[in-house]
């Protein structure tokens, strides 16, 4: 049974990882949508940029640490 579960709740983790970093970025994407036409800053886009590279590392780092933290506590 414990089995089960761990599979269970491995794939619920899956999806909900999965869920906020896709909402992050799109969140970034929309907000550079809405900003991009209406700031004339020449490093905007760089900016978008390093702000989805940063959410991608982020989101990496963070899922590689609580997947270490449930391999060492069993």
């Amino acid at each position: 049974m414990n089995f089960v579960k761990a599979a269970i709740e491995e794939v619920v983790g899956l999806f909900v990882g999965d869920w906020v970093q896709s909402l992050v970025t799109v969140a970034i994407l929309g907000l550079a949508w809405l900003a991009l036409p209406r700031v004339p800053v020449a490093g905007l886009a760089f900016l978008l940029a390093l702000a989805l590279a940063v959410q991608l590392v982020t989101a990496t780092t963070l899922e590689a640490r609580r997947v270490s933290r449930r391999a060492a506590g069993q």
